[in-house]
């Protein structure tokens, strides 16, 4: 009786141990699971808002973005796009003769305007066709996995060297918004502290950044006040600052913003 008691306790605990074995190693998968399919997601939803808040600048005259999210969705629902297009090809000279003559009328334009529904054009598929509904539109502004309780952050700014000037964005998700904190909180700040040192070791060495490598991460952003980091838009270093983010206010590099998806 004694020897039976024995085994099945040492069938326990070696059940239990296989468990925690497993369960050590499944739950860093688990994590890196679910964390590449929660950024895919806030991924594939900012490519739409790149698109949305790009056509929304084209179609205004000073060519500038905007922050306020009730706009950019009334102009995916309702607002319209303007293309040009010649009505005779300036470079074929078989048409030298009729431009000639129609520009006579000195009101007369070559040039053919069409608009046509934002939704139709900034949405849809190799065959024209919008790929989103009303509510996936009206849904855009919102963090997936937040249950429409976090909206992406938009920032924008004037950049003026001179004479150039250009209008920027930034859109950021933070991944403490939509990464499951609660089931993965020791993986999340492993995840974050990887970003950090990758973060600092690869900016140009200041006396801050030198304070935040000796800080380390939590008490890095636990810090009151913040570190900031950049010129033009200073961000401040807390966990939020690490995130999905579209477009940069440091790099003015193209008129769309410098629209590069990355995670910092």
């Amino acid at each position: 009786m004694k020897r039976t008691v024995i085994t099945l306790f040492l069938l326990a605990a070696v059940a239990g141990l296989i468990f925690w074995i497993w369960s050590m190693l499944s739950t860093p998968i688990n994590f890196e699971k679910h964390f590449a399919e929660r950024s895919n997601a806030v991924i594939e939803k900012e490519h739409h808002i790149v698109k949305l808040v790009q056509a929304y600048r084209d179609s205004n005259k000073d060519k500038k973005f905007t922050t306020n999210w009730d706009e950019l969705i009334d102009f995916a629902l309702n607002g319209t796009m303007e293309y040009r297009s010649q009505i005779y090809d300036e470079n074929n000279l078989k048409n030298a003769e009729i431009l000639a003559e129609l520009r006579k009328d000195k009101n007369w334009k070559n040039e053919r305007v069409v608009r046509v529904a934002a939704r139709d054009t900034i949405f849809d598929d190799d065959f024209g066709v919008c790929r989103l509904t009303e509510e996936q539109i009206r849904d855009l502004r919102y963090i997936p996995f937040t249950h429409n309780a976090e909206e992406f952050e938009l920032d924008t700014l004037t950049y003026e060297v001179g004479s150039y000037r250009t209008h920027l964005i930034r859109c950021h998700a933070p991944f403490v918004k939509f990464i499951d904190t609660d089931t993965y909180n020791q993986e999340f700040w492993n995840e974050l502290n990887d970003r950090f040192e990758y973060f600092i070791n690869h900016q140009e060495a200041n006396e801050d950044l030198k304070k935040m490598k000796a800080d380390g991460l939590k008490a890095t952003v636990t810090r009151n006040p913040k570190y900031m980091i950049g010129e033009a838009f200073p961000i401040p270093m807390d966990v939020e600052f690490f995130g999905i983010t579209f477009g940069s206010l440091e790099e003015p590099t193209n008129e769309a913003g410098n629209w590069e998806g990355s995670a910092n």
